[in-house]
């Protein structure tokens, strides 16, 4: 835990905000299976003040904000009544987009914009790739204005923010949030290409919301080093912050799941991987102001 532990009585009221960061599919599963075990013992993400997803985190966003069933996603992202039409990886541009990123000598500005070029070159995505989404986060609509959503516009190299004040909907939100170049194609709305917030930063921890206390759930925490993190959190009022990431066992199974060609295989493990570190989670919860009353 990063901060320090908040000291507050029972009669104030404690404001709570999220931060969910990238992480592929198999991230997508231990955030949803690390906040379903949590909601069965009564701690329910879903109920904080403000929720900033990028890529991954979008989508787990969006489940928390719309009050999905997550259990019902513990053996599959998709039932087989759900038709999913995945573009194909394109490996070699994946690659070239990772050298990019992991380029600390590059200029962040001009690397997001090289990133942009190489998405922009490609197909957008169609319909059918973004329509099965809504089943998926549980629904097309955005709940309330608690949830933001990170994307990268890809001309520009800036970042946006999407709400529901942004007029577009909840699913293409979610899917140009993970929109990342050889992963998946660019999305775009209203003649702009839109890509992975995550070519902004793995979590976007600055756009967090003003909060007593702040949980950042980070499933690549292990790949990225924690400077940029500690800069965003700097210029963020919370009293404490929670950083939470996958264990050894849990970096096995991402691991692991990197090197399956078929993207949905890892799912169901990595799923379990984040019940099984809900444990933990809810200790490091316990120490901070999170499970303090509202009221």
């Amino acid at each position: 835990m990063v901060g320090k532990t908040v000291d507050r009585t029972s009669n104030e009221t404690i404001r709570r905000s999220i931060v969910l960061g990238g992480g592929s599919i198999y991230g997508t599963a231990w955030m949803a299976g690390l906040a379903a075990e949590l909601r069965r013992r009564g701690i329910d993400l879903g109920a904080a003040d403000s929720i900033v997803g990028t890529s991954a985190g979008a989508s787990v966003g969006a489940m928390l904000a719309t009050g999905r069933d997550l259990d019902s996603l513990a053996n599959s992202p998709f039932p087989a009544d759900v038709k999913v039409s995945h573009p194909p990886r394109k490996p070699e541009l994946l690659a070239a987009v990772f050298a990019v990123l992991s380029d600390r000598n590059a200029d962040r500005e001009v690397a997001r914009r090289k990133v942009g070029q190489l998405a922009m070159a490609e197909e957008p995505a169609r319909p059918e790739h973004i329509e099965p989404t809504e089943w998926f986060i549980g629904g097309n609509a955005w709940p309330d204005h608690r949830l933001k959503v990170i994307v990268v516009d890809a001309e520009s190299g800036e970042r946006r923010i999407w709400n529901s004040d942004s007029g577009v909907a909840l699913t293409t939100a979610t899917v140009a949030s993970r929109a990342l170049p050889g992963a998946f194609p660019p999305v775009v709305v209203d003649n702009r290409y839109y890509i992975d917030g995550g070519v902004w930063s793995a979590t976007n921890a600055d756009i967090a919301a003003d909060a007593d206390v702040v949980l950042v759930i980070e499933p690549l925490a292990h790949q990225w080093p924690r400077e940029p993190l500690r800069a965003e959190l700097a210029g963020v009022p919370a009293d404490a912050v929670v950083h939470f990431g996958p264990d050894a066992a849990t970096i096995d199974v991402f691991n692991a799941s990197a090197a399956n060609p078929d993207v949905f295989a890892c799912w169901p493990e990595a799923f379990r991987a984040g019940i099984r570190q809900a444990d933990a989670l809810a200790e490091q919860l316990a120490r901070s102001a999170w499970l303090s009353p509202r009221s």
